[in-house]
């Protein structure tokens, strides 16, 4: 019986001890679908599938179901209808572009643009991830809501390679002097003066040097004046502010500006494009190999703006005729 008694509590003991192991391993247990930018990814790689498509006059509500329906990527559109403040997408807002072979998020950002523009703000749209990965779609003044901030280093942007135009010069005669010319017998040594003359130039070019700071603040002007001009705080603006401190910037903006800085740590560099200039608005364009494959022969157009005619319009190009492109059309 006694034997009976010690096997039923070593039973217990080792359950007991069972069950602790596992409540002590079990929060250090990898978690699928958590590492970071897996979401953002996810999605970016739905919404880069190439699409056909032709919209004429159709709802934006109808334009963003169509978008989801294809990529089958979960999207949060900002509906006017969604905010007391009034500011939002316009569901009833109409939509005319033709697309061929482009990625769906090109599609969105033209679609945006357009939508835009019949407000009389054609770069008041974007889109952006939240810091929970969710894919925001709609006017800038209402993602700048959700900020976050970020630290650059730029220390390697800062390091100036100095300036040695001005070395010292070499006095090729006076050498041969202190050395009694270099004929036999160990002539005399010493006491000579040094073959090399100091211009006192160098010293000059270093303290015209810019000091980091300096450096900084330019990186800072060239940032303000290329990335999303409008919103910086800096230029009267209110959803970003930029700091420099100890080799950092210290940024603290909504996502789609931090895009414009420095894209997305989680996407290939390869397939990151930067475009834009002092008389544009500067943003980052993700794109996918099949895409970059398809680039040839695809186009994205506004049928309205007759300056825009659709590539090959007035000529067949080679394999066209035979094999027309598919496009879809969105029923009314």
């Amino acid at each position: 019986m006694k034997v009976g008694v010690i096997l039923a509590g070593l039973t217990v003991w080792v359950g007991l001890a069972a069950s602790m192991a596992v409540a002590q391993t079990s929060p250090s247990a990898p978690v699928v679908g958590t590492a970071p930018g897996q979401l953002e990814r996810d999605t970016i790689t739905k919404m880069l599938r190439p699409v056909t498509v032709e919209f004429s006059g159709h709802r934006l509500a109808d334009v963003m179901d169509y978008i989801t329906t294809v990529t089958g990527a979960e999207m949060e559109v900002l509906w006017i209808d969604d905010s007391a403040s009034g500011i939002g997408l316009d569901p009833e807002a109409t939509i005319t572009l033709r697309a061929r072979n482009v990625s769906a998020l090109a599609l969105l950002e033209r679609v945006l643009e357009q939508a835009g523009s019949q407000m009389g703000e054609p770069d008041s749209n974007t889109w952006q991830f939240t810091e929970d990965g969710l894919f925001e779609v709609g006017p800038k003044e209402r993602l700048n809501a959700h900020r976050r901030i970020e630290m650059y280093d730029i220390n390697d942007l800062l390091f100036e390679v100095p300036d040695y135009a001005d070395a010292p010069q070499f006095d090729l005669n006076s050498a041969f002097q202190n050395t009694g010319g270099g004929r036999g017998g160990g002539g005399g040594g010493g006491g000579g003066r040094s073959p090399f003359t100091q211009t006192g130039q160098g010293q000059q070019n270093q303290a015209n040097r810019p000091t980091r700071e300096e450096l900084a603040d330019n990186l800072i002007d060239m940032i303000t004046s290329l990335v999303e001009t409008d919103q910086w705080q800096e230029n009267g603006g209110e959803a970003g502010s930029i700091r420099f401190f100890q080799g950092h910037l210290i940024i603290n903006a909504p996502d789609y500006m931090h895009r414009g800085v420095n894209g997305y740590r989680w996407w290939p560099s390869r397939l990151t494009t930067r475009y834009g200039s002092a008389d544009e608005r500067r943003g980052v364009t993700l794109t996918s190999n099949e895409i970059r494959k398809l680039r040839r022969d695809s186009e994205l157009v506004d049928p309205r703006q007759p300056k825009a005619p659709a590539r090959g319009e007035g000529a067949t190009e080679p394999g066209e005729a035979s094999k027309p492109a598919k496009k879809t059309r969105v029923p009314d």
